[in-house]
């Protein structure tokens, strides 16, 4: 009887052994009566116990298929607009009013209507200040914008008399200070701007300054004959100023001045010296470089205009147009009249720049972009 329960009780315990022995796999696995995976779903469903050593069938899980990369939404995007809407230019006209200029004013006046003329696409806007920056207490002193007629201190491309506004503003009446001093005055006209409620310069518009001198910047003289440039005086603070204030304003100075160099010209009439701050302000921001003493100032003004035309050829989109790889440019088209026309030099973000010249009147912009890509 004892040799009988001792080989129950070693059955029973090998028994034991291979079910503990067949459990062993990786944590948190049950494997007791796993079945092979060819055995599901055949005869009765329930399949076979498998032979305890036999080896287990591995688990196959379906392979997972990569997303599929969909075409991006595109939106079309059609619009007629006026050039002279979109592409503005202020020009501050800095005009030399002591009494050695009544020639050189006149004629500035005498070819300003050519100017215009040539900026008939543009939506500009002028004002005028003076050199003097003696007493803020003179209505033409301190940066300060003249008045043109029943308190306007400006004209624009919609004055119906424009011409005669700018020649009764740009001929000066006043004597003015014999320290010219139109970089200092142009600091001033700034600062005056950034506190000013009803602004002559727009946020959307290019600036563009215009001296017309016979001298160089002058600044004062102490008691003791010494002279003392002041911060106002020096053309690269006048940059640096006008970059922190209006860090996105495409801006040019432009100068009529005596060139450097050229003595004939000095030797004219009551010319005083070179502009030299003046013409290193049109060096530095590739603005024009004129000689005040051309007997016509026409063909310096038509260039001064290409100038600011060619500064604000840009138009800014909604959105940024998508990029054709196959055909290798932009879905964008622009046309004047229903005729191709207009060339694009280059498409950066939403910014469309021109290259050539720019038409007057109607155009119509086609363009395609990413939805939900509007530019803020």
């Amino acid at each position: 009887m004892r040799r009988k329960a001792s080989l129950l009780f070693i059955n029973i315990f090998l028994l034991l052994l291979m079910v503990a022995f067949n459990n062993c796999g990786q944590p948190g696995e049950i494997r007791m009566a796993q079945l092979p995976s060819s055995s599901v779903g055949e005869n009765d469903g329930l399949g076979t116990t498998p032979d305890p050593g036999a080896p287990v069938a591995p688990i196959v899980r379906p392979p997972v298929n990569p997303p599929t990369q969909s075409e991006p939404l595109l939106t079309k995007y059609e619009k007629t607009i006026t050039l002279s809407e979109t592409l503005k230019a202020d020009i501050l006209f800095v005009v030399d009013n002591s009494v050695s200029m009544e020639d050189e004013q006149s004629n500035m006046s005498a070819r300003f209507p050519l100017f215009i003329k040539s900026l008939m696409q543009i939506n500009w806007k002028v004002g005028v200040i003076t050199t003097d920056v003696d007493d803020a207490d003179y209505s033409f002193s301190d940066g300060q914008l003249q008045e043109i007629q029943n308190g306007v201190n400006y004209i624009d491309s919609k004055s119906t008399d424009a011409e005669a506004s700018f020649s009764n503003v740009i001929q000066r009446r006043e004597s003015g200070s014999p320290y010219e001093q139109g970089i200092y005055a142009t600091y001033r006209f700034l600062e005056r701007q950034k506190n000013s409620k009803t602004p002559f310069m727009r946020t959307d518009a290019s600036l563009n300054v215009v001296f017309l001198t016979d001298a160089d910047e002058t600044p004062y003289e102490d008691k003791n004959g010494v002279t003392v440039v002041q911060k106002r005086n020096k053309p690269e603070e006048l940059v640096k100023y006008l970059k922190s204030n209006w860090p996105m304003k495409k801006f040019q100075f432009h100068s009529i001045v005596v060139n450097e160099g050229d003595a004939d010209c000095l030797s004219q009439s009551d010319n005083e010296s070179y502009g030299i701050a003046y013409e290193t302000l049109s060096k530095a921001t590739n603005g024009v470089k004129g000689s005040v003493c051309a007997k016509d100032y026409g063909s310096q003004l038509q260039f001064m205009s290409e100038k600011i035309k060619d500064l604000v050829k840009t138009l800014t989109l909604d959105c940024s147009p998508a990029y054709d790889s196959v055909a290798k440019k932009y879905k964008f088209g622009i046309k004047h009249d229903g005729t191709e026309k207009v060339e694009v030099e280059k498409i950066e973000g939403n910014i469309v720049y021109f290259k050539g010249g720019l038409p007057t009147g109607n155009i119509k912009l086609e363009y395609i972009c990413p939805s939900g890509m509007l530019s803020n």
